[in-house]
């Protein structure tokens, strides 16, 4: 019995050796990178925020309504800017656009927006939210949505990105490439669970998506009540995405 005993020892303690280095290096497997960076988007809508806990529940960025048309400022903008500031998110700041045919309309959205924006150096490039046409027809939204980006990207070095979704802009817009393919990046709302969002302009002139507003109905620490979830493409924010 002992030379027995003493066998299936040796024999418990060399499995036990194989063993170890695969358990060993099972454990130590780093976790594979999150494609997309998560953030939000807010407004006045979502009420004070607590942008320390936003931060800390994993949120890097947040883009912050500061206008609208050429009459409404967004009450919460300064407030928001500051503590998702504080807070250490990256911020940016997007005019939800409300285009007529009044002469100079789009160049007096831009000014307004100029006007409410702080801008700065470090700021994500700011955004025009193109979601209603108000009549007008693809070609003068057209006319109206180029004018207003340049005026924007004359006044703060930087090309704005165009939030929108694929039915307005495949209706609304005809469907153009003209902006995909002279540097103006999508940010796209498609509130699907889908592992990619649907795009117009042939997958955005073949460029793909930049940020993508996933989700409508978010639940985030620190905000009560829904917020609107996005991902930017990518596992870092580049250089390219900010005011130089």
């Amino acid at each position: 019995m002992p030379r027995v005993l003493s066998a299936l020892l040796a024999v418990g303690f060399a499995f036990a050796v194989i063993a170890s280095p695969g358990t060993a290096d099972a454990k130590s497997k780093p976790k594979p990178a999150d494609p997309f960076v998560p953030g939000i988007d807010v407004s006045y809508h979502q009420g004070s925020i607590d942008w320390s806990r936003v931060a800390a529940s994993g949120k890097r960025f947040s883009y912050v309504r500061a206008s609208a048309g050429t009459l409404t400022s967004d009450p919460a903008y300064g407030t928001n800017l500051a503590g998702a500031r504080a807070a250490g998110l990256a911020t940016g700041a997007y005019h939800y656009g409300n285009p007529d045919s009044a002469p100079n309309d789009a160049a007096n959205e831009a000014s307004w927006f100029l006007q409410n924006a702080a801008v700065a150096s470090g700021d994500l490039v700011p955004v025009l939210d193109l979601e209603v046409s108000n009549g007008l027809d693809a070609s003068a939204l057209t006319t109206w949505a180029q004018t207003w980006l340049a005026n924007v990207t004359a006044a703060t070095g930087v090309k704005p990105l165009i939030y929108t979704n694929r039915n307005f802009w495949s209706t609304s817009m005809a469907n153009t490439d003209w902006f995909a393919q002279n540097g103006y990046r999508v940010w796209i709302a498609n509130w699907t669970t889908a592992s990619q969002p649907a795009l117009p302009a042939g997958n955005w002139g073949g460029q793909g998506w930049t940020f993508w507003q996933h989700s409508s109905t978010g639940v985030v620490a620190g905000i009560s009540g829904n917020v609107d979830l996005d991902r930017f493409n990518g596992t870092s924010l580049p250089a390219s995405l900010f005011v130089p």
